[in-house]
């Protein structure tokens, strides 16, 4: 359990609490568990606690009966909040299954990974490297990581931009006398370079150049709640910016480039056998659908994955808002807008009456209002010099 607080100081605190052998994974049992670590340390959670935050596990997070509920009942000031990093790692894995060409791309990138663990392998690729790239750093494959998804651009990465040495290295050890050797070579070698996982290499760096530095910033110690918020609107605008038909013509130009580049066999996707049905009475000829490969890739893995990348961003991050939408009027930026005139919603402070029901949200706002008006000129009176 790890505890965060203020100290005399005013400075913001982070203690590791204690490290317990969890029998009852329950949300009861871990509840329970929460209670004895409290008396323990004479901590009075009922009335100290304000905020609680854990993973996606449904025996802490669940809404009836999770630790996050258990507690508050007791103490329902405790507000919840989600792990923001821990979300956006469930963003990108409900990205990654989004259809099965992606879920095949990185299943053949993490083999590709397995298979050159090995360290004679390693050593050629890293030969492969010094041939074609001789003026740049060598690089290893980067290793996978269940926990934090956006891992896998470190991979794509290294697959990016030393193609050319492992399609070499795949080629030599398809050769191979070891007949696993050579036959896990030789699968690797055609899946690497079919002009489908080149297209979905592109699409997927483009997706992860955009969560890679939110995620990055989630997971800083000092990070502010609502400037990450604002990164996450900045992403979703982003990702909207990929989904057109422009996006997707320039994703295939570019995978062609690259395909040429690396003198590839595919330079473009082979042409999809149409299956041919038994017309019914009723039907004409222009009632058959005909879908060609570009096609198929536009609508269902490029428009797909995109559009559950951003249902994923809304819905998941959606809890958090309610309360840290309020807080945001905390905020240099707001407080300044507030003070030049901006008009303050009537529903501000709804959630923090939810959260402290005592308090009046109505006196609050009122001097939510006065504070605004006078913080320019607060402001202009504070010397940065004296500021520690």
């Amino acid at each position: 359990m790890i505890l965060r607080f203020v100290d005399e100081s005013g400075q913001i605190k982070e203690r590791l609490v204690a490290l317990e052998v969890v029998d009852d994974s329950s949300g009861r049992g871990m509840f329970n568990l929460f209670c004895n670590i409290c008396t323990k340390y004479g901590l009075n959670w009922k009335s100290d606690l304000i905020a609680q935050s854990y993973d996606g596990a449904a025996s802490m997070q669940g809404q009836y009966s999770g630790v996050r509920r258990l507690v508050q009942q007791h103490n329902p000031r405790a507000i919840y909040v989600w792990c923001f990093s821990h979300v956006l790692n469930l963003v990108v894995v409900d990205t990654c299954d989004s259809c099965r060409e992606v879920r095949n791309f990185f299943g053949t990138v993490q083999s590709l990974k397995e298979f050159m663990r090995a360290r004679k392998r390693t050593a050629l690729f890293l030969e492969h490297q010094k041939k074609f790239y001789p003026d740049k750093r060598p690089l290893r494959m980067k290793t996978f990581s269940t926990t934090r998804w956006t891992s896998h651009h470190r991979s794509l990465f290294v697959i990016f931009e030393k193609f050319k040495a492992i399609v070499a290295t795949l080629e030599d050890l398809s050769e191979s006398i070891d007949r696993m050797c050579s036959s896990t070579a030789s699968n690797l070698l055609r899946n690497v370079t079919s002009f489908s996982f080149v297209t979905v290499l592109f699409l997927m760096n483009k997706i992860f150049d955009i969560t890679t530095p939110l995620s990055t910033y989630l997971q800083t110690p000092s990070n502010d709640y609502i400037q990450a918020l604002t990164m996450v609107d900045i992403a979703e605008k982003r990702l909207l910016k990929l989904r057109t038909q422009e996006s997707v013509v320039t994703i295939l130009q570019e995978s062609k480039e690259f395909s040429v580049k690396n003198e590839l066999h595919e330079v473009e996707f082979p042409e999809i056998r149409q299956r041919k049905r038994k017309r019914m009475d009723d039907e004409n000829t222009s009632d058959e659908i005909t879908n060609s490969a570009i096609d198929y890739f536009r609508t269902n893995v490029y428009f797909l994955c995109v559009d559950q990348i951003m249902a994923s961003l809304t819905i998941r991050f959606k809890d958090a808002r309610e309360i840290l939408k309020d807080l945001a009027f905390l905020s240099y930026e707001r407080l300044l807008k507030v003070s030049n005139g901006d008009i303050v919603p009537n529903d501000t402070f709804d959630s923090l009456k939810t959260w402290i029901p005592e308090i009046d949200k109505d006196s609050i706002a009122i001097e939510y209002r006065n504070f605004a008006m006078s913080f320019e000129k607060l402001q202009s009176g504070i010397c940065p010099k004296k500021l520690t």
